[in-house]
């Protein structure tokens, strides 16, 4: 008798225990689901965000038994192999909301963290806070979804979408704060070769932001940035073409194109318009063909620093029908006795 009350009052203490310990569970992982919850929606502090990713972190990498408790059941799986694709996978026992997204899964690269959309949730969320799209062609397709008044971000990922957060510059901030600021004016001047030095100087850092920073501290005037083909006559023309959110005026024609080409090439892509409006826009006529298919006009030198900026209008029409207008230019040092 005495035997079998003293094993009734054990396994009634082993299962208190357990509950108890499952209760504290639960208990603890309350605020961390909080926590989680307002990274992924782009609202937790630095503190808050770094113990978020100590603790997954730690339960990624040990056995679920060293794990806290209510990471125990919590699986992470790792997919790709290169440093810039590797994506570690995460799955909740239960799915959470995040954005009014039910996600069963949760994803962390080099981007952060984010949470899957399908095209429709895609849109619901652009339109919700206003966000405008940018896309690059460079390294790879991508397109980004942003805007300066949140830190949400919406990105392109492989063939589906993420929402996720715009990753911190607090480290760059300085540095983007010195470089100056391009106006629409400094793109015309330099398309129609009017620009002075400090106009340049401007331009030079709007293209050091596209080329050397990531595509989420792209200057919001930026729309695309993509590579292109054209024949001129018997000539390759590579261009790197620059969509802007808003038009601007080159050679009497409204454009949301910047074109770009090695060798001092500074223009824009105007379309399918036609040819001789813009040949008399740039003052240009017949006697200032260079080429099956080019015009151009050289106009007196700049005086710059250090050397003087030598700039002609020059017009094209591509095989494919595009016309593309702008200035091309050298830079002549000046000599010193």
């Amino acid at each position: 008798m005495f035997f079998r009350t003293t094993c009734a009052s054990a396994l009634l203490l082993v299962a208190c225990s357990g509950s108890a310990t499952a209760q504290t569970a639960d208990a603890d992982a309350l605020p961390f689901l909080h926590d989680l919850r307002d990274v992924l929606e782009c609202g937790a502090s630095a503190d808050v965000q770094q113990a978020v990713v100590s603790r997954l972190r730690a339960a990624r990498y040990a056995d679920a038994a060293e794990r806290l408790p209510y990471l125990r059941d919590w699986r992470f799986e790792q997919e790709g192999e290169d440093d810039d694709r590797r994506v570690t996978v995460i799955t909740p026992p239960q799915s959470m909301t995040v954005h009014g997204v039910e996600v069963p899964r949760l994803f962390a690269d080099a981007f952060g963290f984010s949470v899957a959309l399908d095209p429709a949730q895609r849109d619901r969320l652009v339109a919700a806070y206003g966000l405008r799209l940018q896309s690059s062609t460079l390294q790879e397709p991508f397109e980004l979804w942003s805007t300066p008044s949140t830190p949400i971000i919406v990105r392109s990922a492989g063939d589906g979408y993420r929402l996720g957060c715009a990753p911190s510059t607090r480290g760059n901030g300085a540095a983007e704060r010195q470089l100056p600021v391009v106006e629409v004016q400094d793109l015309q001047d330099a398309i129609h070769c009017r620009a002075d030095e400090g106009s340049m100087r401007r331009l030079q850092a709007f293209w050091q932001r596209l080329y050397e920073q990531p595509q989420f501290e792209w200057p919001q005037e930026v729309r695309s940035v993509n590579e292109v083909d054209y024949i001129v006559g018997d000539d390759d023309l590579h261009l790197l073409l620059i969509g802007l959110q808003a038009p601007i005026q080159a050679y009497g024609v409204s454009t949301h194109t910047i074109a770009l080409a090695f060798g001092g090439f500074f223009g824009a892509d105007l379309g399918d318009v036609a040819l001789e409006p813009v040949l008399a826009q740039a003052g240009l006529d017949t006697s200032h063909r260079g080429g099956k298919a080019a015009w151009q006009r050289l106009l007196p030198p700049v005086a710059f620093s250090g050397g003087s900026w030598i700039p002609q209008h020059i017009v094209m029409r591509t095989n494919e029908g595009r016309v593309v207008a702008g200035c091309t230019s050298d830079y002549a040092r000046s000599t010193t006795r």
